[in-house]
């Protein structure tokens, strides 16, 4: 039980992190530092959740070793992808709607 929450906070720590590192500067304030921590963490949230999922596929194909191995792979992909698009999307709605620095303002 612990292998998927460890998996989960792995990669949302590498999410942050990789958010925090590498995405353009937002202004500074109130509204962009909050814009901030919240594309960081839903990006983070984004990649636990594709890390959770992609545990999630080898533990049923490791149970389910026969036929249609093909059709769980497929499902799992489908679910895993709607999930994390959905908080990759909002991620870049807030990071898109929150203010820019004045020097990239104008």
């Amino acid at each position: 039980m612990a292998v998927p929450i460890l998996i989960f906070v792995g990669c949302m720590v590498a999410g942050v992190f990789v958010a925090a590192r590498w995405l353009p500067a937002l202004e500074a304030g109130p509204v962009g530092g909050l814009a901030f921590f919240a594309v960081c963490g839903l990006a983070g949230a984004g990649l636990g959740v594709i890390g959770f999922h992609i545990y999630e596929i080898v533990e049923t194909i490791e149970q389910r070793l026969g036929p249609g191995k093909g059709l769980i792979v497929g499902e799992d992909l489908h679910v895993m992808l709607y999930e994390a698009g959905l908080l990759f999307g909002l991620a870049v709605a807030v990071y898109l709607l929150a203010p820019a620095p004045p020097e990239l303002a104008e």
